[in-house]
This record gives C-alpha cells, sequence and structure tokens, in this order.
C-alpha cells in the first residue's frame, strides 16, 4: 500500500475517473485509490474536494495534515472507522501504574537505536569522537534503569541526546551550521529537515496508533495537554535515529551550503524516508517491512497495556 505526502504550496487534490488526482500548477498525477493506505499534508494551501473526502471515508484511507513540531497534527477518519473502547481503557490502567517503567523501557530503546546510528556511520567514516559517544551511550542505557521517577527518566534522555548530537555535530556529520539540536521553527538547515522528517514519521505512527485502536493523546513520557498526541510522539522516539536523523546524514552534501528547506529538498526527504519506511528488517525471525514492524510493535505495546504482553523496544543493527 502507498502512502502520499504533499509537501507543495498551491496543490489541489481531488477525485477524477474514480483515481487521486494531484495537481500542481500544469502538472497531475494520478493514484489508484485502492493502493492508497494514507495521505498526508505537509503544507500549507494545499486545497481538496469533498468527493475526495467521501471516498477516503468509505475505503478507509486516513488523512493527515502534519506541522513541523515533529507530529502530525489532525487527522480525518471515516465514521466507519471506530476505536476498540477496552484497548483504551487497558491503556489508561496501565499507564496510571506504570509510567516510569514504560518511559525507562522506551528510552532505553531509544539511547540503542542512537548508539545503533552513530556505530553505521562509524563503520564507514573511523572516528576516535563517535567511539567515544557510542561507550557513553551505552553506559547511560545501564544508568536510566535506576530511575525511580519520570524526571530522572527524562534527565537521562536529555543528556543522551546531547552526546549524541554533540557528536554529530563535532565531526560533522549535519552541517557546517548545526550546533545545537532546535525543535520547531528552527531556520537552521539540519534542524529544519530533522525536524521535517520527524514530521513525515510521525503519520506512520499515528496511522499504527489508530489501528491499534488506542488514544493517541494519551502517552506515559511526553507531557499530556490538550493538543498534544502524546502517545505518537511516545512511540516514535524508538525510530528517530535510524529513520530520520540517519537518512538526514546520508543526505548532507545535498544540502550542504544551503540555507531553506525548498520543495526538491522535501522530495528527497520524502522519498528516502518512505524508501527506509518500506525497507525489510529481520524481526522475530522474519524479514518485514519496517511499516509493518511498527504497527506489530505498537499491537504488542497495546498487548503490554491488557497484560498479556511484555513491549520491548524494536533495535536497529548496523
Amino acid at each position: 500500500m502507498k502512502h502520499l505526502i504533499i509537501s507543495e504550496y498551491g496543490t489541489f487534490i481531488g477525485l477524477e475517473t474514480g483515481r487521486l488526482a494531484v495537481r500542481h500548477k500544469d502538472d497531475t498525477k494520478y493514484f489508484p485509490l485502492s493502493r492508497l493506505a494514507t495521505l498526508s499534508i505537509a503544507k500549507r494551501g494545499v486545497s481538496f474536494s469533498s468527493d475526495l473526502i467521501e471516498q477516503f471515508s468509505l475505503r478507509g484511507i486516513k488523512l493527515f495534515f502534519l506541522d513541523f513540531r515533529g507530529v502530525a497534527h489532525s487527522m480525518l477518519v471515516g465514521a466507519n472507522q471506530h476505536a476498540v473502547v477496552q484497548a483504551r481503557i487497558n491503556q489508561y490502567e496501565h499507564i496510571k501504574l506504570n509510567e516510569v517503567d514504560l518511559s525507562i523501557k522506551l528510552i532505553i530503546g531509544k539511547i540503542k537505536n542512537q548508539r545503533a546510528t552513530l556505530s553505521y556511520f562509524n563503520k564507514h567514516h573511523k572516528s576516535a569522537n563517535l567511539l567515544v559517544a557510542i561507550e557513553e551511550l551505552k553506559r547511560s542505557t545501564q544508568i536510566i534503569k535506576n530511575a525511580t521517577t519520570l524526571n530522572e527518566v527524562l534527565g537521562f534522555e536529555g543528556y543522551a541526546a546531547s552526546v549524541y548530537f554533540k557528536a554529530l555535530a563535532t565531526d560533522g556529520f549535519l552541517s557546517e551550521s548545526f550546533a545545537n539540536r532546535e525543535g520547531r521553527g528552527s531556520q537552521e538547515i539540519a534542524n529544519s529537515m530533522l525536524n521535517f522528517g520527524y514530521a513525515i514519521l510521525s503519520s506512520y505512527v499515528l496511522n499504527a496508533i489508530t489501528n491499534a485502536g488506542l488514544e493517541p493523546y494519551l502517552g506515559f513520557l511526553h507531557q499530556k495537554r490538550a493538543g498534544k498526541m502524546s502517545l505518537v510522539l511516545d512511540v516514535m522516539e524508538e525510530y528517530r535515529a535510524w529513520v530520520v536523523d540517519r537518512v538526514v546524514i546520508k543526505l548532507r552534501e545535498q544540502y550542504k551550503g544551503k540555507k531553506l528547506l525548498d520543495p526538491k529538498l522535501k522530495g528527497i526527504l520524502i522519498a528516502e524516508i518512505q524508501k527506509t519506511i518500506a525497507k525489510r528488517y529481520l524481526y522475530k525471525g522474519k524479514r518485514l517491512k519496517l511499516e509493518h514492524i511498527i504497527q506489530r510493535q505498537v499491537y504488542r505495546l497495546s498487548g503490554e497495556f491488557a497484560g498479556e504482553k511484555t513491549y520491548k523496544p524494536y533495535i536497529f543493527k548496523w
């Protein structure tokens, strides 16, 4: 199934002869609805027809709207797509009692995947600086196990992130202008690439969470507040380094010397992240597309909420 992302201002999406029509200026591309799983809009100024929304609803195709906070901010789902009430009850009850334990698991997985990403690049670009960071991240995964409060977990997570990004900045793996990790609104090109990449990743994670019938706004690590899809941000932590950071690093020659994230760069980044999501990785003895691994991991998380399974983060191998 195809996941389509629209990232150019002034694009119109509609329905023509039973197909999705994407029109930008004088160019129109067509996609069969039968092969479409999700459509994500990652730019303001995109318009669409009500006929298309009706077909999306009937076919169960999800429509996401992305921003630059690293998460989808809105989603349209047909009335025939409903959540599983018991799954959300389990989620609420389990998180209420196990917030810290779940957060420790998640952040250990995140740090191990940051370490895997550094090891991946150290394999081809030998660096004493990377080796030091790799060992420090390894040490961090052991220390965090002793955390007893959510604030302690967040403190360890922040320290590991500073070690990770400092190593990348020191060895010039992102861009000459990259000094620190900056979130929404950053004008620095590597940070802009990372933020846009996280927004793309968020649509895949939100889709998996919705399929599992879980509540995307009820997480355990990120702060719970109105309009914030905390569970989406939680689950994303496991995949950020390998799926987005690694891709942005590999593309550094493409944005070298540039200051703005233009449509061409967006298109390249979207294509590379989609390629990673479609790649097959080893999962419980089988080679599965990463998209399917993410879905299985969310189902496994739902199983932990229900007391039927034990959640283990997915760790990438380099």
